[in-house]
């Protein structure tokens, strides 16, 4: 087994989605992974995604109820490095598999918490459902609809990120491990996953935004940007993604329409075209057109065009895409259950230290003999009398080279800096294309410093390679060919700093049939099957407003730079790491890429989707909506009479109400029910009642909510521009190196002179540059 965790040990405490796909990420990456379950195994078993989350990994039976297995699950935590643990908040220092009792026997465990609400607030003792964190952290709310109701997201979002984050997270606390000998207890929360997902949209300064200028997007469920949206061909539906200036102005010439870009109407396209009757004139002029042809017609009309579309997908198409296949990201594997299989693969590429796919998800207790025959062996795994000092943040004294922008290269690097790194952000004189966005680059380049470098002159090429020399990360999501041309390729970088960790986060791909073409997350959504999903069969496609493929190439890449530092502090080598928009679409969809032969249909939304059953649903409360999960017969039980209705559980058992289409005819009768009384009075009579539910709250909500402040996952700045800026805090809590709020995103060019100074230039030299136009 090889990869960057090779000789890492991990037991993993959870079930579900979000702890047992970070177990996977690590186990993909070399860690040996042990999972303990109850005498009925994990609740997921049974389910497709449960052998995509739990590959690669033992399994032992341990009943966290049992006095005998704590003992052996507590055994097995002091030969650990690492445990993870999704146990409610206050029920692991009942049993005794807390943080602090399992730290007492090892003081080196790095232990990660992964609670669904987080540890305190209002909601905190909410049951364990990804659906009711969706509702509060704000994907359920925010997702467009033509009702302007909330939609119910098929893709578990909040459970992916919190996979991905936790992911990075662990890997951080181990290079803290390595370094200076000890452990510490490390916090994600599902719903820190959730935000995780949607920092660039979670941003607001003084008088930001009003509900009626929100109004409008609410309604719009197959995109709001005319040139950014899904459309109609006269066969099937595309996705045109004109992300800037220069696709648009392409756009135009492909549809023999020149003329467009120099109407007043739409001078500030794409981005900036804010007037309704001036989105809907274009979009009037666009529909007609593309709906005269087939969609194959379009698309090779549009590559020759150089301007960025891709056809709806599903999921089935998707992972035979010859693009995915040359990524390996579509890798056969036999299951001892499911037989035969075709599954995501690794969406991490190390150099140096590739990861592997050790093998199939195991049986229940498959492990269990082998495990507690090793037990005798395992040993506390870092003594802290031989370690290292380490500082005050977890990557404290790590630079980083951030040659990033739009939004999946951009956030990646502020994850690192949130964990204490220095990220210096080298922007092209006019600046990173998506500073455009205002409050929404903010969400994506917190906490960094920014210098401007022209790097098509020699001069800045060598003000890069300067830079580099004094750097540990370097990030870049150039297209192919680019940063061989800028002179900021790895070969290049490596030459100056041979133990660099050089991060690329390529789009298609960095070689591959689609690698030379633009690459924006709607087009992944569109390809891998999301949209359509979403939209339901025989339904229009819906475009997901959490940008599950960029969010989930940044979590990734962070993840991936987190193992590569780690494994340098063991190795002294550096090397590069490489993801892909392609890899992360895939990854933010883990759960449904997995194929066999009998494999049940997949689950799918619909037009204005509210939910899967009418047990299982958003429903609509006389002041707002909340979320209802039944999720057993107990439940629903316990629902019939916590709303006053005994009779329904008679006729409409668990079994009925799990089956019934989310608005026929108990949908209905419930909807008349909630719709009678305000949120907070049926969750007060729910939660009495032990009745599965949560409030949904929209984009205006998260950022005062009581509950997200609560949990520290907030946080005010003081902006030079805009003033007093909110906008996510750090998501990660670190008991002994926390988190590092390093001020807002920064002013073009801002640091320029600051950085210059630092490396040994004078105020002379700076201006001989800035009057060469090599900064600005």
């Amino acid at each position: 087994m090889t990869g960057p965790f090779q000789g890492v040990s991990v037991l993993e405490l959870a079930s579900g989605i979000a702890g047992p796909y970070c177990g996977m990420l690590l186990a993909d990456l070399g860690a040996d992974v042990t999972k303990a379950e109850p005498p009925h195994g994990d609740p997921a078993r049974g389910s497709p995604a449960f052998h995509v989350w739990n590959r690669g990994k033992r399994s032992v039976i341990a009943d966290a109820q049992s006095e005998e297995d704590r003992r052996t699950i507590r055994r097995l935590a002091g030969g650990s490095h690492v445990v993870i643990a999704d146990l409610p908040p206050g029920q692991g220092e009942a049993v005794g598999l807390d943080y602090e009792t399992l730290a007492g026997e090892n003081p080196a465990l790095v232990y990660c918490h992964m609670p669904p609400f987080g540890d305190k607030g209002p909601h905190a003792g909410r049951c364990s459902d990804d659906a009711l964190v969706a509702a509060v952290g704000g994907v359920t709310g925010r997702q467009p609809s033509h009702s302007g109701a909330p939609v119910f997201v098929t893709i578990p979002a909040s459970s992916y990120g919190a996979a991905m984050l936790a992911a990075s997270a662990i890997g951080v606390a181990l290079r803290v491990q390595e370094r200076s000998g000890r452990g510490q207890k490390v916090t994600v929360s599902w719903v820190a996953g959730a935000l995780a997902m949607q920092t660039g949209s979670l941003v607001g300064a003084q008088e930001w935004l009003s509900p009626l200028g929100l109004a409008p997007l609410l309604h719009q469920p197959q995109g709001v940007v005319p040139v950014y949206r899904l459309y109609k061909a006269q066969d099937d539906w595309l996705f045109l993604a004109c992300g800037n200036p220069t696709f648009w102005a392409k756009l135009c010439i492909a549809l023999d329409k020149p003329e467009l870009v120099a109407d007043p109407r739409f001078e500030n396209a794409p981005w900036g075209v804010v007037n309704a009757p001036d989105r809907e004139a274009l979009y009037n002029i666009i529909a007609p057109i593309l709906a005269e042809k087939p969609r194959s017609y379009w698309l090779e009309h549009f590559e020759r065009s150089d301007v960025p579309a891709a056809p709806v997908l599903t999921r089935a198409e998707f992972i035979d895409d010859p693009q995915v296949v040359h990524n390996g990201m579509r890798v056969e594997l036999d299951d001892p259950t499911l037989g035969h299989t075709v599954q995501m693969g690794i969406p991490l590429k190390f150099a140096r230290t590739p990861g592997s796919i050790r093998e199939a998800a195991p049986l229940l207790g498959q492990h269990s003999e082998e495990v507690l025959r090793e037990l005798p062996a395992r040993q506390e795994p870092r003594s802290a009398a031989t370690a290292r000092g380490h500082g005050d943040f977890a990557l404290e004294g790590v630079r980083v080279v951030d040659l990033t922008n739009y939004i999946a290269g951009s956030l990646c690097p502020m994850f690192l800096a949130d964990y204490g790194a220095q990220v210096t952000k080298v922007e092209p004189l006019q600046g990173d294309s998506f500073r455009m966005f205002g409050l929404g680059f903010m969400g994506w380049n917190r906490g960094k410093r920014s210098v401007t470098l022209d790097l098509t002159q020699r001069e800045g090429q060598r003000l890069l390679r300067e830079l580099v020399g004094q750097a540990d990360v370097v990030v870049e999501n150039f297209r192919p060919g680019v940063a061989q041309r800028l002179g900021a390729d790895y070969e290049t970088l490596a030459q100056v700093k041979s133990d660099i960790i050089y991060c690329s986060i390529a789009g298609h791909g960095e070689t591959g049939p689609r690698a030379a073409r633009p690459a924006f997350d709607p087009l992944l959504q569109a390809r891998s099957g999301a949209m359509a999903a979403q939209g339901g069969h025989g339904q229009p496609p819906v475009y997901l407003d959490v940008a599950i493929t960029d969010y989930s190439a940044a979590l990734l890449g962070s993840y991936g730079i987190a193992a590569a530092l780690y494994e340098r502090e063991r190795s002294g080598e550096g090397q590069r790491v490489v993801t892909s928009l392609t890899a992360a679409t895939i990854a933010g969809q883990s759960g449904s890429f997995i194929f066999y032969e009998g494999k049940p249909e997949e689950p799918e939304g619909g037009p204005d989707f509210l939910g899967p059953s009418a047990a299982c649903r958003c429903y609509q409360a006389a002041d707002g909506w909340l979320f209802l999960a039944c999720r057993s017969e107990e439940q629903w039980q316990a629902l019939a009479y916590a709303v006053g209705r005994p009779e329904l559980a008679q006729p409409h058992s668990w079994q009925t109400a799990a089956s019934a289409p989310a608005q026929d005819g108990l949908g209905r009768v419930l909807e008349g029910i909630f719709g009678a009384d305000t949120v907070d009075k049926w969750l007060a009579r729910l939660d009495s009642a032990g009745v599965p539910c949560a409030p949904i709250l929209g984009p205006l909500d998260l950022l005062t909510d009581e509950h997200l402040v609560a949990n520290d996952l907030i946080t005010d700045h003081k902006h030079a521009q805009w003033g007093l800026i909110r906008q996510t805090g750090v998501l990660v809590k670190l008991s002994r190196t926390p988190g590092c709020l390093q001020g807002p995103s920064p002013n073009l060019s801002q640091h320029t002179d600051e950085v210059l100074t630092e490396l040994g230039y004078d105020q002379k030299e700076i201006a001989r540059l800035r009057e060469g136009r090599v900064v600005a």
